[in-house]
């Protein structure tokens, strides 16, 4: 029977960003008690306050989000942590660098305990990759055996996976639709229309790459024509108990475009934005004073007209078959927060899912804002979006103003995900600064720590910019500043952040590459302990034990002029002064890496870093030309850096992650899976995905 859903679960939504390092117990994290976001009191309250947004967005062209109100100071002024001095605090507890393995499902994840959507990923002796827009299922070993290649229904850009026991849930961002649908099944009922095994030995050429979706930053109203909206976002739940025959369970689409999810103690946590989707007279050419104000008055009648169902995301759940399950409003009007004056017109959504059971939210969280990325620990999700400059992330380059700094802020949301089947909202701040990416964020011992720069890359060349490690506690009206480090790296940005329970180490560069090794012990007075300047910098960090730190970024000259591809290897032992034991240049190339953390990979039992690496000249391996390849870095205990092998796969084929268990290693591809031995990787064999 189908049940028009007009009501919503959980309360609240966020913006997320990263953190590191070690995380809470399940449970440990502080019961939510902020209230600095309240819920309208009714529909016509919530329309009230999006018509208003919508009518001024059509006059100003368009302004994101929500502003929100500074981190409350705990202390007074005269209290606050020096700038980058070192303190009286105590010092903190000796922090051991244990090495980092794969999470358990094979991806690199930022917190124990916490699995995050990949291309990729590995259960017992199955490998699960997303290619060719079709789920591809591969016996591991030696010799890879393709199992089943589904088709998933049509293009689906940017998808990622979660597994749970004997379910795959499928995550894609999808193109918007005047109302969201899912396309009817091309195969039997209740089944992914599968293809047989491949036969090839190796991948084929030309591969397209994968990539997440650019989120969009368009204004809530297209300037003319057709009807603007924030894309949709499509869920695939399929039972892999037999992984010849996947079955479909479900599908979920939801109006908003795909910002990430986590999985943690068999619950998902999706994160969506959207933003309205309202109709537009058409422009019609030539263009005139006339045209223009007409197409200006439908904008705001539109605005001032505007239903729940244009403002609020929107669902639609079938079941296998394609029978309707649910349809209408993803969430209550009186379900949604929002800040004391709110100037946005997007919407936020924490949907929280048990794949177990299917996909039916058992809770739901909304804000009145915008997002753009997400972290989270055992015990909270965050999502953060930083806003300011001459242009906002996404939206292309810009210049500062001669003379006048661009000023950047970032929104913070946290949630509480201590429950396994609600969310609730927990507090919000705003922090001066732009963060980087995601690992500049860790929740540990009831506070969030966020590292920021004070000039966003998109404003342009900022000497005077810095960075500032900003410490914050959860109270009754929000998250408080308690303490802060400042003026890290001046005229530099940060490249890359990692925590360790009370210790953080911070990458800036603009010429060379300093090094910051922070106290965090004391949440008031958070302090600068050492330092270490080489030229180059890394753009992501992995403890490989012995307080020895793996750095993955380019080498540079003495002008900052980056000269290629590097590995670093750090020695934190003495805090106030670290010191590089060893580096590896690896030539003119790039490694997906650099970029996102879930392409490398690190066994502590071999010491062996493996990376994707492609490269524009091979003159450093006496070779010519390109190639990509999976690479494994050894680190000695000696504190050394030596070379332990490589998968090659032709100058055509980019590896994209790269997975190992206790035997082989596996360079995955757009199309196809690699095998080499797990001590040297020499090659074993190999399978096509099906297409």
């Amino acid at each position: 029977m189908v049940s028009r859903r007009t009501r919503a679960v959980g309360t609240v939504a966020a913006l997320a960003l990263a953190a590191g390092g070690f995380t809470l117990l399940p449970g440990a994290a502080p019961q939510a008690a902020a209230a600095a976001l309240v819920a309208y009191g009714s529909c016509e309250e919530l329309l009230g306050y999006y018509r208003s947004a919508l009518e001024r967005s059509t006059a100003a062209g368009g302004r994101r989000g929500l502003p929100m109100p500074g981190p409350r100071d705990a202390q007074s002024a005269s209290g606050r942590a020096e700038s980058v001095q070192s303190g009286s605090a105590p010092a903190a507890e000796r922090q051991s660098l244990d090495a980092g393995g794969s999470g358990p499902t094979g991806t690199n994840v930022q917190e124990r305990g916490v699995d995050e959507p990949d291309l990729a990923k590995t259960v017992g002796d199955l490998l699960f990759a997303f290619s060719e827009d079709r789920l591809q299922i591969v016996r591991k070993g030696p010799q890879p055996q393709l199992l089943s290649s589904s088709a998933l229904g049509g293009p689906a850009y940017g998808a990622e996976l979660l597994v749970q026991g004997d379910r795959v849930l499928v995550l894609m961002p999808a193109s918007r639709s005047d109302r969201p649908g899912i396309p009817e099944p091309t195969g039997p009922p209740g089944q992914v229309p599968p293809t047989g095994p491949g036969n090839g030995t190796a991948p084929a050429p030309d591969a397209p790459t994968s990539g997440i979706a650019a989120p969009s930053q368009s204004s809530p109203i297209a300037p003319d024509g057709g009807s603007y909206g924030s894309g949709s976002t499509r869920l695939m739940l399929l039972d892999v108990k037999d992984p010849t025959a996947p079955r479909l369970v479900e599908t979920l689409e939801i109006t908003g475009r795909y910002l990430s999810a986590r999985l943690s103690g068999g619950t998902v946590r999706l994160v969506t934005a959207s933003t309205p989707s309202l109709p537009n007279r058409p422009m019609t050419s030539p263009a005139g004073p006339a045209k223009e104000r007409a197409a200006r008055t439908a904008r705001r009648d539109a605005a001032r007209s505007a239903t729940v169902e244009q403002v609020l995301p929107q669902e639609v759940r079938r079941s296998a078959t394609g029978a309707l399950i649910a349809e209408g409003p993803a969430v209550a009007c009186e379900q949604v927060r929002h800040a004391s004056s709110p100037t946005g017109a997007g919407t936020l959504l924490v949907t929280t899912l048990d794949p177990g059971k299917g996909l039916g939210a058992t809770d739901r969280t909304a804000v009145t804002t915008e997002g753009d990325l997400v972290y989270a620990s055992a015990g909270r999700l965050y999502v953060a979006t930083s806003r300011g400059g001459t242009a906002a992330p996404g939206g292309g380059t810009g210049t500062a103003r001669p003379g006048r700094s661009a000023k950047v802020t970032t929104e913070l949301h946290a949630f509480d995900t201590t429950s396994a089947t609600t969310t609730p909202y927990a507090g919000s701040a705003a922090v001066p600064g732009y963060v980087y990416g995601r690992w500049a964020l860790s929740s540990h011992a009831g506070h969030l720590r966020v590292a920021t720069t004070s000039a966003a890359p998109w404003s342009g060349e900022e000497p005077s910019s810095s960075s500032t490690v900003t410490v914050l506690r959860e109270k009754a009206d929000g998250l408080l500043e308690t303490g802060k480090v400042e003026g890290l790296g001046k005229g530099e940005r940060i490249y890359a952040v990692r925590y360790f329970g009370d210790l953080a180490t911070v990458v800036t560069f603009r010429q060379t590459d300093p090094l910051y090794v922070l106290d965090l012990a004391d949440p008031k007075s958070p302090r600068l302990l050492g330092e270490l300047k080489v030229p180059g910098f890394s753009t992501y960090l992995h403890p490989v034990g012995g307080d020895r730190l793996l750095g993955i970024g380019s080498d540079a000259d003495s002008n900052g002029r980056v000269t290629g591809m590097q590995v670093s290897l750090f020695d934190l032992s003495d805090r106030s002064k670290p010191v590089q034991l060893d580096r590896m240049p690896l030539g003119q190339g790039h490694s997906l890496a650099m970029d996102d953390s879930r392409a490398f990979g690190y066994d502590p039992q071999r010491r062996l870093a493996l990376l994707p690496l492609s490269t524009y000249d091979m003159s450093i391996d006496g070779g010519g030309g390109g190639s990509n390849d999976a690479v494994g870095i050894r680190v000695t205990e000696d504190g050394a850096l030596e070379r332990a092998g490589r998968l090659r796969l032709g100058p055509q084929v980019q590896v994209e992650r790269v997975l190992h268990d206790s035997t082989s290693v596996y360079a995955v591809s757009r199309t196809g899976v690699v095998a080499g031995r797990a001590g040297d990787l020499a090659r074993t064999g190999s399978v096509d995905f099906g297409r």
